[in-house]
């Protein structure tokens, strides 16, 4: 049986409106900006694309990415690369 893969964005999604609020008057415009980056990356928030296969015509939809360079999912692809 395996693990749910858990990523930062979720962590961000479920407590970080919470925990922003708390911290309102510590953390700069740059952090809220990542924050919000990695919320939102591969999501339907920055749009996307569809890719159709033409020999089945089964569509898969493709999320952009933030490109933001302390976000973990844009860096682990750079890496892969």
């Amino acid at each position: 049986m395996g693990r749910v893969a858990l990523e930062v964005a979720d962590i961000f999604r479920t407590y970080g409106p919470t925990w922003r609020q708390a911290q309102h008057d510590r953390l700069s415009l740059g952090q809220l900006k990542v924050m919000s980056a990695i919320e939102q990356c591969r999501s339907a928030a920055l749009v996307g694309h569809v890719l159709r296969c033409e020999g089945c015509g089964t569509d898969q939809v493709s999320y952009n990415s933030c490109r933001n360079r302390h976000c973990p999912k844009c860096q682990s692809s750079a890496a892969q690369r």
